[in-house]
């Protein structure tokens, strides 16, 4: 298998789409009570319109990981975006990623994981931060794999059900080659 990841651009909103619509409901979508409310989100979330909107704005970087020229992945990061555990005002937010089901554990995830700590020895900030359900268990442990560490929890609403998060950080750290 032969995995590669790109900066994505607005003519990947319709991959970006699928990968959303498929790979949540895979991993949350035993978690929602009412189903009505769960297409709701997906559809509003990753509608292909809305993404190549998001695609377009200045803040955002997608990557979208290729497994043997198929996409099989995507990660979104905010450049810059404050999270209130963290005392920095120079922080980046891994806001979301996620692997198509048939290709998890093929090394995707950890691959667009890799290119989000590249793009941040480009933007420089003091953290990268993230949350993730809380009881998504295979996230978290690639996530401390990675050097990232549970610094607090918050709540998200989808339609009338709420879910606790842990918020994850990694504080970047970049060796600087001495000039002299």
């Amino acid at each position: 298998m032969n995995i590669t990841v790109i900066r994505a651009d607005i003519s990947h909103a319709d991959f970006i789409s699928a990968i959303g619509k498929s790979a949540f409901p895979n991993a949350f979508g035993h978690l929602f009570k009412n189903k009505e409310e769960l297409d709701e989100y997906l559809e509003f979330t990753y509608h292909p319109k809305k993404l190549a909107v998001s695609l377009r704005k200045e803040n955002n970087v997608y990557f979208l990981a290729m497994l043997d020229g198929k996409p099989a992945g995507f990660a979104k990061v905010k450049k810059h975006s404050l999270n209130e555990n963290i005392e920095s005002v120079a922080q980046m937010e891994l806001q979301k990623i996620y692997v198509l089901p048939e290709c998890q554990g093929s090394g995707a995830g950890s691959m667009l994981l890799r290119e989000v700590k590249r793009l941040a020895r480009d933007i420089y900030p003091d953290y990268i931060w993230l949350d993730t359900y809380v009881g998504n268990e295979k996230a978290i442990r690639l996530y401390e794999k990675n050097g990232f560490q549970k610094i607090g929890r918050h709540y998200f609403t989808i339609g009338t059900q709420t879910f606790e998060y842990v918020v994850m950080g990694w504080p970047v750290v970049f060796k600087v080659k001495n000039a002299c």
